[in-house]
């Protein structure tokens, strides 16, 4: 370090630092950029599943809440819970791009009105459940037999500690709630909710592998089916109705956890940055 020794020493020093804080300010901005994108795609997604899952329960017969049609009862339950996995999307993208210009107010009701909504549809939808497992006209069904609905049951006791615990840290506080309980909360309901998050797209796909169960999705064969795209036509519309939505709530769960992820805590080199108090999900 002594100047005499090496004179261009302190500038080298500078240069290189300069270029790695120009590498590190590039990164930030080529994954802020992508992550801009993957958010827009996010919520393109949402808005192509609830369409998918509409197509979808128009195919296996429509909707209806009378007795004696339990099967068009249940079909609530797949058009609910998509619902609401939708406004998940939008619940946990609230302090993304493109909410994140304007009041935090506008977009912690934003987030909470979202939540909210999700958690309406997703009760309706166990409701339509029961009630079509538990019609005397069209024959009774066993409830929460299947992989799918142990999960799914585990999923809601989340969601609801999830959502009760962010209405009484945040919204509404409780007295005994103190600034450094809330601070300890808020690191937990940030974890839980891209936790909840995925696991809600996992049971959706339990789901729809278990519905395809009743369907029915295979075809006929006479001989080995080496090659199954050409039989593509010949998986039931339905099937090939629901297989695409599985795929979208796959990707859409993609590109959200993506959108969320905390990129500038794991720059190259191992940098680390802070974090402003407004970027992290609620």
């Amino acid at each position: 370090d002594n100047p005499l020794l090496d004179p261009l020493g302190g500038s080298a020093s500078a240069s290189s630092a300069s270029s790695r804080n120009g590498n590190v300010r590039s990164w930030d901005s080529q994954i802020a950029r992508l992550q801009q994108a993957t958010n827009i795609v996010a919520h393109v997604l949402a808005f192509a599943s609830v369409a998918l899952v509409t197509l979808w329960i128009s195919n296996l017969g429509g909707l209806s809440w009378k007795p004696g049609e339990a099967k068009k009862v249940f079909n609530w339950h797949p058009l609910l819970m998509i619902a609401a996995f939708a406004f998940m999307t939008v619940a946990a993208l609230s302090f993304r791009f493109p909410y994140d210009v304007g009041n935090r107010a506008v977009r912690k009701f934003l987030h909470g009105v979202a939540w909210m909504v999700a958690f309406l549809s997703a009760l309706i939808a166990l409701i339509a459940v029961f009630k079509s497992h538990n019609d005397p006209q069209s024959g009774y069904i066993a409830n929460l037999y299947s992989l799918h609905s142990w999960v799914g049951v585990a999923v809601i006791l989340l969601y609801c500690i999830q959502f009760f615990m962010g209405i009484f840290s945040f919204v509404w506080p409780l007295p005994s709630v103190t600034p450094a309980a809330k601070a300890k909360v808020m690191s937990f309901h940030r974890f839980m909710g891209p936790f909840v998050y995925n696991c809600s797209a996992a049971t959706i796909l339990l789901g729809i592998q278990e519905k395809e169960g009743f369907v029915g999705c295979s075809y006929p064969v006479s001989e080995a089916d080496l090659f199954p795209p050409k039989h593509m036509m010949d998986i039931p519309a339905s099937c090939r109705i629901s297989h695409t939505l599985g795929i979208v709530v796959l990707c859409l769960a993609l590109f959200t956890s993506f959108a969320l992820h905390e990129f500038a805590n794991k720059r190259p080199g191992g940098s680390q940055s802070p974090l402003a108090p407004g970027d992290h999900i609620l």
